[in-house]
């Protein structure tokens, strides 16, 4: 049996942005953990070295204004469930107006 190789898709409305501080790289990996992808496999799918991980988290940190990482993943899902329009919808088109 070959092996199914998870890959990070995220696709949103280009006017959806986590915060307009965070660069697409932060926003990709904020996505993957708030999904529940763990720090290792957010580095192994996208072939990032843990330093930079690390690196990057508490920059993220720094910018959102949050002490830890868990509390960057909340506020993270936050931003998602409310900027995503297509949440709790199985055909994946907006609620109606």
């Amino acid at each position: 049996m070959k092996p199914i190789h998870k890959l990070i898709s995220i696709s949103r409305n280009p006017g959806f942005q986590l915060d307009p501080s965070l660069t697409r790289e932060e926003s990709t990996i904020l996505r993957a953990l708030a999904a529940g992808r763990t720090d290792r496999q957010v580095c192994s799918d996208l072939r990032m070295d843990p330093t930079e991980f690390l690196r990057m988290m508490r920059e993220m940190r720094a910018k959102i204004g949050v002490k830890y990482n868990d509390a960057l993943i909340a506020w993270a899902k936050r931003q998602i469930k409310d900027g995503d329009q297509r949440i709790d919808m199985r055909e994946g088109y907006g609620r109606p107006a």
